[in-house]
């Protein structure tokens, strides 16, 4: 853990020998492909290391730890393995393991499985069940539970393209409290022409805890243009709002330019404004409404057919004294 000083910094350069070693480890440990049959198999297996390069905050804000994206712990290991296969032309199944390592006590398992099932030439309907065991700071104190999902898609020709799922997350925290939340979602894809996209999606939520429900609901708007440059552009906001009394809007912008048919750059900027209500508003921020600026810059690179690198550079600030330079290193293989 950060102990609340007002500066620090970090050398990108020293990290690089750990991902190395990683990447090494992952090549040798990996070099066999994998067959179940005639069917098709995808095997992917990522490692991303995450750090801070400058980070600064307020001195008397130990409160700020429990907040995201108020994180004081570096470095970040975080791996996945997934798995897709085949059974026939109509059904796939999907497996996911995710795992983030910040301290010996602290880390986070996330496992994910998926069926889906074309019941149409242009219909399919898919289950996942996702489970997720969070530790903190003893192996005696974590929190986690499951969540259920049932969804369908239905694709008009390709020009528009429809999704609804309803999920059921069952959570507990640390200290034991229950909390149960409903999820229906609805997302519609027009695509204008052949360069234009509109997306619009809905998330609906009703957390229940201690007898009490917490209504919110969320919209997000995806504006996307691809131009003759190898250039596409996507403009993109969310709007919040929920039942106790807490709003937010975050607008955003990415420019992605193809340099090569294996090197993408891609740069982004996302502005973030959230307002509480008096009750609502906690106790670490300072007025009711709290505002953020992040840009963000990603080169991926696909130096074979089934390898890739990618890192990301990111700058945040916000009107609470705190301000990030973090980035990203990741490693892809896929089988």
């Amino acid at each position: 853990m950060i102990a609340p000083n007002r500066r620090f910094g970090r050398s990108i350069v020293k990290s690089l020998f750990t991902v190395i070693a990683c990447i090494l480890l992952t090549i040798v440990t990996v070099q066999e492909a994998l067959a179940f049959g005639a069917n098709p198999t995808i095997l992917k297996l990522e490692y991303q290391y995450s750090d801070y390069n400058r980070y600064t905050f307020p001195l008397d804000t130990n409160e700020y730890k429990y907040l995201d994206p108020y994180v004081s712990n570096f470095p970040e290991h975080r791996s996945l393995v997934k798995l897709i296969q085949s059974i026939g032309p109509v059904i796939t199944f999907e497996f996911r393991h995710e795992y983030s390592a910040l301290t010996e006590d602290k880390n986070q398992h996330r496992y994910y499985g998926r069926f889906d099932r074309d019941v149409a030439e242009l219909t399919g309907i898919y289950v996942a069940y996702q489970y997720l065991n969070i530790g903190y700071e003893s192996p005696d104190s974590s929190s986690g539970g499951f969540m259920v999902s049932l969804g369908g898609k239905h694709d008009l020709s390709g020009w528009i393209k429809a999704e609804a799922s309803f999920s059921y997350d069952h959570h507990r925290a640390s200290d034991g409290t229950l909390t149960e939340s409903y999820m229906p979602m609805a997302q519609l894809r027009w695509s204008i022409n052949s360069v234009t996209a509109l997306t619009g999606r809905w998330d609906g939520y009703w957390a229940v805890t201690e007898g009490k429900t917490y209504p919110a609901h969320s919209l997000t708007v995806f504006i996307s243009r691809y131009m003759p440059t190898q250039t596409a552009v996507h403009l993109f906001s969310r709007f919040y709002h929920n039942d106790y009394g807490i709003e937010s809007v975050s607008p955003a912008i990415e420019v992605a330019q193809y340099i090569r048919w294996n090197l993408t750059a891609r740069v982004a900027y996302r502005f973030y404004r959230n307002w509480f209500e008096n009750e609502a508003s906690p106790d670490f921020i300072e007025g009711n409404s709290l505002t953020s600026h992040s840009i963000r810059t990603n080169i991926e690179y696909q130096f074979r057919y089934d390898m890739k690198l990618h890192l990301k550079l990111r700058r945040y600030i916000s009107d609470q004294d705190i301000r990030m330079n973090t980035y990203l290193i990741g490693f892809e293989y896929e089988i």
